[in-house]
């Protein structure tokens, strides 16, 4: 999903220039509402003698270290021209815009209810047609239980994996299974698996940092639906309901952490 004097009076001013210095942060910001107020007619009464001139250096503002890159596997899928070609239709179709280029606004999360990471590739790999048309369903990236993350389709091309939205998203499989058991179960799985969720943080930081995708634009395939961007030309509704709305706001929670 990042970024940043003195003066001579009496002894009552310079207490307030030690306050004013105190206050200064890290990133030379003063929160003057919590400096001590000062009455000016008693200051001037002070019979205190006059303390010297000080002068505070303005202190270099400091950043906090951006997220860096998580360790990517590459495992890019078959997407040849005539994926392409059927992605850009797809496009035309639903959201009015024939291209298979990607300009990534927001991340989508996904699980993949399945529960090893080569099911889910294979799903993606086939390219078979999905409600009846191609191309296939992928996704960008695919966070393994053991943390490892893969780049299926690189973040600038554009993946069928969440209707209305397909056209501006990014989209973040977790491998999970919901093994009979409700959607937020499948998804609490994961949030409880220090490994996988911990990279899929790291995975999220990092894109919203190269993307300047901002915190509330991760949502995930449950919120799809109701979102500000939804567009399907077509009429088409998403009928998946993972990574509902009090998980998404866990997940934001450790992608802050990160950075």
């Amino acid at each position: 999903m990042k970024g940043r004097e003195g003066y001579a009076a009496g002894a009552r001013r310079a207490a307030l220039s030690a306050a004013l210095l105190g206050a200064v942060i890290a990133g030379g910001v003063v929160v003057s509402d919590r400096l001590p107020k000062v009455d000016a007619d008693a200051t001037t009464a002070a019979t205190a003698p006059a303390a010297p001139s000080v002068t505070a250096t303005p202190l270099a503002p400091t950043t906090t270290a951006a997220p860096t890159q998580p360790r990517i596997v590459r495992d890019h899928i078959p997407f040849g021209p005539e994926r392409k070609a059927d992605t850009a239709a797809y496009l035309k179709r639903h959201a009015g815009k024939a291209t298979w280029q990607l300009e990534p606004r927001m991340v989508v999360l996904h699980y993949s209810e399945s529960d090893t990471y080569e099911s889910v590739r294979s799903v993606f790999a086939a390219n078979q047609p999905n409600l009846g048309e191609r191309p296939g369903t992928c996704a960008h990236y695919v966070v393994d239980q053991r943390g490892t993350i893969r780049e299926l389709v690189p973040p600038s091309m554009v993946c069928r994996h969440t209707i209305g939205l397909n056209q501006e998203a990014i989209g973040v499989e977790f491998v999970q299974s919901s093994q009979g058991n409700s959607p937020r179960w499948a998804t609490q799985q994961v949030l409880a698996r220090p490994a996988q969720v911990k990279a899929g943080a790291e995975l999220v930081a990092w894109l919203e940092r190269e993307y300047g995708i901002p915190p509330d634009r991760v949502i995930g395939h449950a919120m799809a639906n109701d979102d500000k961007d939804f567009r399907d030309l077509a009429g088409w509704r998403n009928d998946h309901v993972d990574w509902q709305r009090p998980e998404v706001l866990r997940f934001r929670q450790l992608v802050a952490d990160v950075g």
